[in-house]
């Protein structure tokens, strides 16, 4: 029997899905990938073009994580088995954190 992984995954990439899919999954997966206590302080909003733009709770928080930009976006693609994120935009604004379901 075939695992069902591989199925989804070869039909997603057979009609031009499976790009738009690993956003999606960083997004949604935001505080398992970075972690509880930058999950606390971040939101991951959308990907646009490689471009990844986060809301951070404020500037100390959003000049902490530029300098973890480099390692950051490499942790995302990682996840992502792919190419997905070029670079991140932090974005200071007011955000509801994400409830765990």
């Amino acid at each position: 029997m075939k695992q069902l992984g591989p199925v989804i995954e070869n039909i997603l990439r057979r009609h031009n899905l499976w790009h738009g899919y690993q956003q999606y999954l960083i997004i949604d997966q935001w505080p398992e990938i970075v972690g509880s206590d930058l999950a606390e302080v971040t939101k991951a909003e959308k990907i646009d073009n490689g471009l990844l733009r986060v809301t951070v709770k404020d500037s100390v928080w959003a000049h902490h994580l530029s300098m973890m930009k480099p390692r950051l976006i490499n942790k995302l693609n990682n996840f992502a088995g792919g190419k997905v994120v070029n670079d991140i935009f932090f974005l200071i604004g007011d955000f509801e954190k994400q409830e765990k379901q």
